[in-house]
């Protein structure tokens, strides 16, 4: 059996949609959901459910987890996304509300769900060295019958399809984020980025290594990007933050004991965005997404960028291949 916790594999960004001989065994395309990456570990007992960094979110998706061991055969290890659904669109907003509620009352919070999109174990066996093609297959077998909130995520192999699937994402507005690619033929390797991401929205993750103005009520954010190497740099400004995102931003940042030698000097204006805030460093462990435009000068955003979300579910070593 797969022990609790694992590592789940990983997707790098690609700037364009892959042809379908891209990956070993051909490429496959998945909807990539605006969700939290989670596994499912269904045995005799119990469910357990995993998030992307280890942790152990059981009671926050007791629903989810009461439903896997319901419906599910004991032995099994799923890998897939919990999202949260408000007005027929995904609601990562909601999502992380729920998140924060952990072990408070939750009476009127919307229903949580879980689209399963991979396989670790089956019937107690390990499955990680099996083709792809393979798990798919013993995926739809083991969710076969399911309902709410488990459900199976669409697969196509078909580029033209796929190429629809953006299509509708991005009229209807239903909170997709894009594309996961998959190798047909590749086996499961925890960590490794082995699968591709094609976004349909224009954003990246950063990490913020500075905020303009105060701790507790920050302007605007100072962002890093990873090199080849892994190694920060500075990339940009965000604009001013809303006074929600100040607040949410105040409860997710502490000050770091130096100024990290990538960010500018504390006297450029180009920190501020022209607002001439000081900036104070703080530890860089905080992910953002922001929404970004084309404009790009040596490997720097030219204007400031807009903040979209905070992303506690992902790690700075998780931020990579995104410099433009």
């Amino acid at each position: 059996m797969v022990s609790f916790p694992q590592d789940p594999m990983l997707a790098k960004h690609v700037a364009n949609l892959p042809e379908p001989s891209a990956l070993p065994g051909g490429c496959v395309y998945e909807p990539k959901l605006d969700g939290y990456r989670a596994l499912l570990f269904v045995t005799e007992e119990g469910c357990r459910v995993q998030s992307r960094r280890g942790h152990d979110i059981t009671d926050e998706f007791r629903d989810v987890a009461e439903a896997a061991f319901e419906q599910l055969p004991a032995g099994l290890v799923v890998d897939g996304e919990l999202v949260v659904r408000t007005r027929g669109a995904f609601d990562f907003g909601e999502l992380q509300r729920r998140l924060a509620r952990a072990g408070k009352q939750r009476i009127g919070q919307p229903a949580a769900s879980f689209i399963a999109f991979d396989l670790l174990a089956a019937a107690g066996r390990d499955v990680r060295t099996t083709p792809l093609r393979v798990r798919r297959q013993l995926l739809e077998t083991v969710m076969a019958g399911t309902s709410a909130p488990l459900e199976l995520c669409p697969q196509t192999d078909d580029l033209d399809v796929a190429r629809e699937w953006l299509g509708q994402f991005a009229d209807a507005e239903q909170g997709m984020e894009g594309l996961v690619v998959k190798g047909a033929d590749t086996t499961y390797r925890g960590g490794a980025r082995g699968w591709l991401k094609y976004r349909l929205r224009d954003t990246v993750e950063a990490v913020v290594g500075g905020v303009g103005g105060s701790l507790d009520a920050p302007g605007h954010l100072v962002l890093g990007l990873p090199d080849a190497d892994g190694r920060l740099f500075f990339a940009g400004t965000t604009t001013a933050l809303t006074p929600a995102q100040r607040r949410e931003v105040a409860s997710a940042v502490s000050p770091a004991e130096a100024a990290h030698a990538w960010l500018p000097d504390s006297g450029a204006s180009r920190w501020g965005g022209g607002d001439k805030q000081p900036v104070r460093p703080v530890r860089a462990n905080l992910v953002v997404e922001v929404s970004v435009d084309s404009s790009v000068q040596e490997g720097r955003w030219r204007h400031p960028v807009k903040l979209v979300r905070l992303r506690p579910d992902l790690t700075p070593d998780e931020v990579a291949g995104q410099r433009g």
